[in-house]
């Protein structure tokens, strides 16, 4: 798909794609977006494709395939996504709430990694601390490089 080419040309480890329908219009408001993180979504507009996602048997399918292909982390499913805003919530002293209306669209979320399961975080949690935490306790130990004159 070229959808997937364009995150990975943008350094994207995965993607996420919502199969919207030819007639469905995303008209988000530029000052308040809709604030879920699906501006990172990647959208495709297809009935035959949204027709075909509908249903969970050949999601079921396009899940096998996409595994032989190599992809990792395959989720495939319904969810809600934004389409256009429908009213602005006002209150006084704050941010005003946008509210948006929701469809019900099949998406695909997929991952290219080549080793599954590993972080490329470091795990801090498995080191010992050296660091000193306690500081009533340094100042009547001095340290060995600390010599008192």
């Amino acid at each position: 798909m070229p959808v997937m080419v364009t995150c990975g040309q943008r350094g994207d480890r995965e993607c996420h794609i919502v199969v919207l329908t030819d007639d469905d219009v995303v008209d988000w408001d530029e000052e308040y977006p809709p604030q879920m993180g699906e501006e990172f979504s990647q959208i495709i507009y297809s009935t035959t494709m949204y027709r075909f996602f509908k249903y969970i048997e050949n999601r079921d399918v396009a899940k096998q395939v996409l595994k032989e292909r190599g992809l990792k982390k395959i989720r495939l499913g319904i969810e809600g996504f934004p389409t256009y805003k429908e009213k602005i919530k006002k209150r006084p002293g704050s941010r005003p709430e946008v509210i948006y209306n929701y469809v019900q669209r099949p998406f695909i979320r997929m991952s290219w990694e080549k080793e599954e399961n590993k972080s490329r975080h470091v795990d801090f949690q498995c080191v010992k601390s050296k660091s000193i935490t306690n500081l009533a306790e340094a100042a009547v130990d001095p340290g060995p490089d600390q010599v008192a004159v």
